[in-house]
């Protein structure tokens, strides 16, 4: 058997951001990142220059609720540089969604200096099209003017 294509170890992918909201489009990279990945690590950045709309604990237990039933997928809290938490834990690669150009040029950016001062790989994932207007942004500003914003947050599972 030629092992040059197989994988010796499981492949962890870091998956960080605030998720300040986590919404379906975060939720949809997920998912697609497990198809890449063996393992994911969903890392929710602190942030204490910001005021957040919900706090890092719900925002951990929300995402520990939606991935209960999904043992590849853990969820961290972490305040620092996501590249020396990946190489902290082992992880060979950071897992980034794009929306559109702004976001590319921008994630661009991050996964040169990723690469060059951690030396680890970024895969950026195009969001799905219907769900490229979602954002965490607009369900706080919906939320903002008592809007309904439940549908664009992903539900745990039953």
């Amino acid at each position: 058997m030629d092992t040059a294509f197989s994988t010796p170890h499981p492949r962890t992918g870091i998956y960080a951001g605030s998720f300040d909201p986590y919404t379906i489009g975060h939720h949809d990279i997920a998912l697609r990142a497990l198809e890449i990945v063996d393992r994911l690590i969903i890392v929710v950045g602190i942030n204490r220059n910001k005021q957040p709309f919900l706090s890092v604990e719900e925002r951990v237990e929300t995402l520990r609720r939606i991935y209960a039933k999904v043992p590849a997928i853990s969820i961290v809290a972490y305040e620092g540089l996501t590249g020396a938490f990946a190489q902290a834990h082992g992880a060979s690669l950071l897992i980034r969604g794009i929306r559109n150009v702004a976001d590319m040029e921008y994630e661009r950016n991050m996964a040169e200096f990723n690469r060059k001062h951690f030396n680890l790989e970024t895969i950026l994932l195009l969001s799905a099209p219907e769900l490229c207007s979602v954002s965490s942004s607009l369900v706080r500003e919906l939320a903002s003017f008592g809007e309904p914003y439940e549908q664009y947050l992903p539900q745990p599972e039953e």
